[in-house]
């Protein structure tokens, strides 16, 4: 059974061995949302049309991440841009799928020693935190079909600047190949990849200033 797609790129914004965060905070959130939508639009939930977000169906999942999501794009009286889904779901995405983890056992909690420092998160499982950079990385190199999902995953890799970790030994011709498969995605997610990439790029910015 293929994880949640945020759960994936969870793991691919930490250090699969140490567990230490590779984006910044506002980056990793945007990019977290972005993959909550993701996963609401694979499932027929939501899709985005002119730049809005839409609800097409309303049954919440049984799901802490996507239940709440969905339910509060219910309760919105009217559509709303992917940008504002995307600050929104932003600032709590990163503990809502650190708590999907820890409830499923993929994650531990691990103690700061200081008390001014917040605690961390931790693997349980070393290779299953590696599996998703390997299960994207493979494919992309030898230029073989992408399951439709991971190629969304892929996006979202490349929109908050995870490609230098999942990507870095990929060949000019893998890389043309990738940008291609990620052109080629249903306008709905391929227009999420892209929002999400201006939201992680601005928040970047934000963060140098």
């Amino acid at each position: 059974m293929t994880a949640p797609l945020a759960d994936d790129l969870f793991f691919l914004a930490h250090d699969d061995r140490t567990g230490k965060r590779r984006l910044n905070e506002r980056a990793a959130g945007f990019g977290l949302a972005g993959a909550v939508l993701a996963e609401l639009l694979l499932a027929g939930r939501i899709t985005v049309e002119h730049g809005r977000v839409r609800v097409l169906d309303p049954r919440l999942p049984r799901c802490e991440v996507l239940g709440p999501a969905l339910r509060d794009m219910v309760a919105e009286p009217e559509t709303r841009v992917v940008r504002d889904w995307l600050r929104y779901l932003g600032r709590d995405a990163y503990e809502s799928v650190a708590r999907r983890l820890l409830g499923s056992g993929q994650l531990r909690v691990l103690k700061s020693r200081f008390p001014w420092r917040p605690d961390t998160y931790e693997p349980v499982d070393i290779n299953a935190a590696a599996w998703p950079a390997a299960r994207l990385a493979g494919p992309v190199a030898r230029l073989d079909p992408v399951e439709p999902g991971d190629i969304v995953l892929a996006g979202l890799v490349i929109a908050t600047g995870l490609d230098r970790y999942v990507f870095y030994t990929a060949s000019p011709e893998a890389r043309q190949y990738l940008e291609r498969l990620i052109i080629e995605l249903p306008a709905p997610l391929r227009v999420l990849v892209l929002e999400t990439e201006t939201a992680v790029g601005d928040a970047v910015l934000h963060h140098r200033m």
